[in-house]
């Protein structure tokens, strides 16, 4: 369908009784323009203080990431259902927002943060929400950035946490255990994470989850972009890597970050019903006391190895 039309008939929908649950979860550059000039969108800037200072799109509000994220020693654990709905309070958000977030849109990895603050929204019952494909850096190509400051009067707003939508350590490895043949565990990091050749920093050793697929995240990416790619090819893409058959989906990556791109794409373009993100994924899984199920895991002459590997470099 021409952008011209798509954009016209979203216009249209949210003049109407549909507007509730009318718009996609990802829009493009023109169609977010047209609906914040009709101030049917309520922008969130996730990028850092600074960069929302520099310019941000019309009417959005500032909401760095790092304040919908966990500690730094697991920055993928969620927050306190509390401390969740103080931030939401605070920023003013109300279920009958129709949300847009946005990022830098300055490389793939970016996205995931997007992704992850889309996932939380939802996961604390905010419906209406969609992202801006391409993220800031497309905007300011295409349209005109705003400068002033926006704040919104503070919100009453309940959270109404959708549990089903998130997996905890707990219940993974109660599913590994029973060796669940109907479910597909997802590593959406790059393959030299997988292959326990790299670690993050907050992990304390490599390699993967037991039973897990690797299913790098820069795939769903236009090649030579940091916009996904049209839903159609994400579709196609996903039935030629044979991901619709599993009855429930896991992604999990590092940090619950590239894992969030998964799981968008995976739920909300492709349509795959029951997938779930594992929030503190990796350094989560390898901090626990207990020695929990690993594939690829480096020895202990393999660690050292590549600790003396990094040292040089």
């Amino acid at each position: 369908m021409p952008l011209f039309i798509r954009t016209l008939l979203l216009a249209c929908l949210l003049s109407g009784s549909l507007a509730a649950h009318a718009l996609p979860p990802m829009l493009e550059v023109d169609e977010a323009a047209v609906l914040l000039a009709e101030e049917h969108l309520q922008a969130l800037d996730i990028r850092a203080p600074e960069a929302y200072q520099a310019g941000h799109l019309p009417g959005a509000i500032s909401a760095p990431y790092g304040r919908w994220r966990g500690p730094a020693h697991n920055p993928g654990q969620l927050l306190d259902p509390a401390a969740f709905e103080s931030l939401v309070r605070e920023l003013g958000l109300t279920p009958e927002q129709q949300l847009l977030v946005y990022a830098t849109g300055e490389d793939e990895t970016d996205f995931g943060a997007a992704a992850r603050v889309y996932w939380t929204l939802k996961y604390l019952g905010f419906q209406q929400v969609s992202l801006l494909n391409g993220g800031y850096h497309y905007w300011q190509q295409q349209q005109q950035v705003e400068l002033h400051a926006n704040l919104l009067p503070p919100s009453q707003s309940v959270v109404n946490l959708q549990a089903s939508l998130a997996i905890q350590t707990d219940e993974l490895l109660d599913k590994i255990s029973a060796g669940q043949s109907s479910v597909q565990l997802l590593d959406a990091r790059p393959p030299s994470f997988f292959d326990g050749t790299m670690k993050a920093p907050t992990a304390s050793t490599g390699g993967t989850i037991a039973g897990a697929r690797n299913l790098p995240f820069p795939q769903w990416f236009r090649p030579g972009e940091t916009r996904v790619r049209p839903a159609a090819e994400i579709r196609q893409l996903v039935q030629q890597q044979k991901l619709t058959g599993a009855e429930e989906t896991l992604s999990f990556c590092n940090t619950g970050h590239w894992a969030a791109t998964n799981w968008f794409v995976l739920s909300e373009l492709a349509g795959l019903s029951n997938v779930r993100l594992y929030p503190g994924s990796m350094t989560e899984w390898t901090q626990s006391p207990q020695a929990l199920p690993m594939d690829n895991a480096p020895t202990r002459w393999q660690q050292i190895q590549t600790k003396f590997k990094q040292l040089a470099d």
